[in-house]
């Protein structure tokens, strides 16, 4: 036990992961907390309103940066991390003043394609969330390639304080639950300001460095990012969103809001965890890669090690998830627990794949993996029509997790089968 305990302590590995994992974790814990306030302070369909916000704020994110970000990691040289950080950076700027004229142009038609007058009031919103998402994720990919852990997770703690007392504090002051969606916004812009101020004074020089002419060279040097890892997330976070877009066109917003509070109290645990241990994990395998140490092994006891820790937990939602949400939501929320438990087995599948999503664009196999998120795309809208036909949206989340888990669980055979193939130099 002691010798276990001494390697725990000197393993850097290890102790940047507990870096993230303690404070992003209070982050998460204290957004959790708030929750059993939250469902009985907010209706379902204001819920579901708040869903339906941040799903558009998801993609619009993703098409902002090009996903240019992904590539921050990727260069040897320092520069060029900032160089793409700051690529990253203007081109969500651009695209976000873009969308505000685009807003403005079609404000009174927006709200009726999603079917939820109540979103009116923040559309003009989602380019000030949109950009302030996009500034987050660039300068996390630039904090993570510095190992400035405690950076990352500081900006996670004050960000998800700040959206926490809002959410609280505007609920009785804004109608149809304008105050989640005020929360979500401070906390966005108070997150990306946060990065700012610490990463800037750190090392601002290199940022000052960097050229217009330095920019335009890494964005044609990397251009597989915009080309397909940006469609490849489009599709992914598009796909993963169209229970909300669905249920809130041919149902109703308090379905939106039971798959809503279900699907978010899964995934920010699991991406507590999987996101936390990816930034520190794929930092090392690139590392190893680039410096042409064999990375098989590596991966495939991480991901036994992923599967041993997320056994019990997601077992326990298997079984007792209803009963779980009631008790502690209140009796409102009962569909939010049954929910839960039809996309148990897909989100497991996805806790032990996603960290391994950066092995395609380390071995530049961008291409396939869109190929992967197209079909599964096909496949879930086939799922999801069902549904809509059979007018249950029940047999809708039974399919849609269905063949969610089947190909997510291919790309997670295709990961292992690339870093295989990457150790002995033979990547197809």
């Amino acid at each position: 036990m002691r010798s276990l305990l001494q390697r725990f302590t000197k393993s850097e590995f290890l102790k940047n992961v507990l870096t993230l994992v303690s404070a992003t974790g209070i982050a998460q814990a204290i957004s959790l907390l708030i929750y059993p306030v939250l469902t009985r302070i907010y209706t379902p369909a204001e819920h579901g309103l708040f869903s339906l916000y941040m799903s558009i704020i998801t993609i619009t994110a993703i098409i902002s940066t090009g996903k240019y970000e992904l590539a921050v990691m990727i260069p040897k040289k320092e520069k060029d991390g900032a160089g793409l950080t700051l690529l990253s950076i203007l081109l969500s700027l651009a695209f976000s003043i873009v969308l505000l004229f685009f807003i403005a142009f079609f404000h009174r038609s927006i709200p009726g394609w999603f079917g939820n007058e109540h979103l009116a009031p923040w559309l003009f919103f989602i380019p000030i969330s949109t950009f302030f998402v996009a500034v987050f994720q660039a300068l996390t990919y630039w904090a993570n390639r510095q190992k400035a852990y405690r950076t990352i997770a500081g900006a996670n703690l004050g960000q998800s304080v700040i959206n926490s007392a809002v959410k609280l504090s505007a609920s009785k002051a804004m109608l149809n639950g304008g105050g989640l969606m005020t929360g979500a916004i401070v906390g966005q812009v108070a997150g990306a300001l946060i990065y700012a101020a610490r990463l800037i004074r750190r090392g601002g020089e290199v940022f000052r460095s960097v050229r217009i002419s330095d920019m335009a060279g890494l964005a044609k040097e990397h251009s597989f990012f915009p080309r397909f890892s940006m469609l490849h997330k489009l599709i992914n976070n598009f796909s993963s969103s169209l229970p909300v877009f669905v249920f809130s066109l041919y149902f109703n917003a308090e379905i939106v809001g039971f798959f809503g509070l279900g699907f978010m109290l899964i995934n920010r645990p699991m991406n507590l965890l999987s996101g936390s241990f990816t930034k520190v994990f794929s930092q090392k395998i690139i590392a190893m890669h680039n410096g042409g140490t064999p990375i098989y092994s590596e991966i495939t006891k991480f991901v036994l090690r992923m599967a041993a820790l997320a056994s019990v937990p997601f077992l326990i939602v298997v079984f007792f998830a209803p009963v779980l949400v009631t008790v502690i939501f209140g009796d409102n929320w009962f569909e939010s627990g049954v929910y839960m438990r039809i996309f148990t087995p897909w989100l497991f599948m996805v806790f032990l794949s996603s960290p391994l999503m950066f092995v395609a664009d380390m071995v530049s196999r961008q291409r396939k993996a869109m190929l992967i998120e197209v079909i599964k795309f096909v496949l879930r809208i086939g799922a999801l029509v069902v549904g809509v036909v059979l007018d249950d949206v029940r047999i809708a989340l039974w399919l849609f997790s269905g063949v969610s888990f089947l190909v997510v669980s291919y790309s997670l055979v295709w990961y292992l089968q690339l870093s295989k193939r990457a150790d002995i130099g033979k990547v197809q």
